[in-house]
């Protein structure tokens, strides 16, 4: 997030800012209606709730999230201007056709000034600490609501409780998962505008991560490690190893050979089972509703296509080299930051998981009421509606008087979604115009959070083959 063009100039009208890397791996595609408008309305509630327990004046309902073909994209140039205004905060700056771009305006305060803003600055640090301290109980309660709904019958007056309490138990984690990627994203840049302006030659995210290491104790490495222990296990059980290959899972927990390889993977997903690749779109199930990647990962790490992820020591020399001496312990400052928003963003996720899970339970429950009268024709008709919309059939407000209009509604929205499927969009929007970028390293692991957030991902992408190709 460094380097890009405009084939066409700065645009004359807005300049703002906008990424879609920093919502990876939660959003890692196009997203559905329903699970756009869920996301943008908790990501608003928690940018707000953000700025606003630091005291940076944030506007009420600002447009924090937009859809660009199909893809969320957030909003960095208000994140940055509050940043600005309440702390002086030196905002992201990019490099576009070969200037310098700063995503919003900003200069250094004097000293008078700089004394006020720095303990500005320091509310930050302690916002970010207090929400570390907090993540443990948030994921609690997030976990509490997920076993609720989980057990519910769903009535119809259970369908309109859950439907009011989506939003308000999701601000909590995502209001962590963004403010550990939104200071993720300032310390990033920072490192890579040092080491540019130092060597002209700015740093890669796969310089930063190893000099920031990992201790290999990240959620995502915990699920990867997980796997590759259960599939360790069963090796040498060549019999066991040919029920996987065949591929037919059906109604596993009874049908499974071994009582050890069920016990150990109901243990798994009693603690993992509401996560998937991109959970942000609730269209997808969860391992606990189809667990077959989870077959897949443990079958290839019992043939030894999968290996542990490891700790990794921090290596700074080589970072610090591209970094003039003078300007080193500040880069030394931001390296400090990154391990720990590493850590609360995993945390956020994990939680957060809990949510969209719940979410998408609530959805499919809706859209069973829906089918009763025909309004909805199938199960997953329900992510092809918005939030709101979704709510007015619950509550009757979009009723079988307007069934034809609620199918083709449905239609077409799913026909606009398969062409977004194919769409390929920039990483980043300057207003309305798309930027391309500029011989640089591609940067998923800057927006997630870094290379354990990567795991997930490629677990499935490697469970995705055919299972003859492990």
């Amino acid at each position: 997030m460094y380097d890009y063009s405009l084939p066409n100039g700065l645009p004359s009208g807005s300049r703002a800012v906008w990424s879609r890397l920093p919502l990876f791996p939660l959003v890692d595609g196009p997203l559905t209606p329903f699970s756009y408008s869920l996301l943008a309305e908790i990501a608003g509630r928690a940018w707000y709730q953000y700025f606003d327990r630091l005291g940076f004046d944030p506007m009420p309902r600002a447009r924090v999230l937009r859809l660009h073909k199909g893809w969320a994209y957030i909003n960095l140039t208000l994140s940055a201007q509050r940043d600005v205004e309440g702390a002086a905060v030196a905002p992201p700056t990019l490099r576009v056709d070969g200037q310098p771009f700063p995503i919003c305006k900003w200069e250094k305060p004097g000293l008078l000034a700089g004394l006020k803003f720095s303990l500005a600055q320091g509310r930050i640090d302690a916002l970010l600490k207090s929400l570390a301290g907090e993540i443990d109980e948030v994921t609690a309660r997030a976990q509490a609501w997920y076993a609720k709904v989980a057990e519910l019958r769903w009535t119809q007056a259970e369908v309109l409780q859950i439907m009011e309490e989506i939003e308000h138990i999701g601000v909590p984690s995502f209001l962590a998962f963004f403010a550990a990627g939104h200071n993720l994203t300032l310390a990033y840049n920072r490192l890579i505008q040092l080491s540019s302006e130092s060597s002209g030659q700015p740093a890669t995210a796969t310089l930063i991560d190893a000099a920031v290491g990992d201790p290999g104790n990240g959620i995502e490495q915990t699920v990867h490690n997980e796997l590759m222990r259960i599939g360790q296990a069963i090796a040498d059980k060549a019999a066991l190893r040919a029920w996987l290959t065949q591929g037919d899972l059906a109604d596993w927990m009874q049908r499974i050979p071994d009582p050890a390889l069920l016990v150990s993977l109901q243990t798994f997903l009693a603690t993992h089972g509401h996560r998937c690749r991109g959970e942000g779109e609730t269209q997808r199930p969860r391992w606990v509703d189809d667990p077959s990647p989870l077959f897949f990962a443990v079958l290839a790490a019992a043939e030894g296509h999968l290996q542990p992820i490891r700790a990794q020591p921090a290596q700074p020399d080589h970072l610090l080299e591209t970094i003039s001496p003078n300007r080193r312990k500040e880069a030394q400052q931001w390296l400090q930051k990154i391990e720990p928003l590493r850590r609360l963003r995993s945390q956020a996720l994990h939680a957060f998981a809990y949510v969209l899970a719940g979410a998408r339970r609530w959805a499919l429950a809706a859209a069973r009421d829906a089918m009763v009268d025909e309004r909805l024709l199938q199960l997953d008709d329900a992510f092809f509606f918005e939030l709101e919309q979704l709510k007015e059939m619950m509550t009757g407000e979009w009723n079988i008087s307007s069934r034809r209009e609620i199918q083709s509604t449905a239609r077409k929205r799913r026909a606009e979604y398969a062409q977004w499927l194919d769409a390929q969009p920039s990483d980043l929007l300057v207003g309305e115009s798309e930027t391309l970028p500029v011989q640089h390293e591609p940067l998923p692991s800057f927006a997630a959070g870094f290379a354990n957030f990567t795991t997930i991902d490629s677990l499935e992408a490697l469970c995705a083959q055919p299972i003859s190709a492990h």
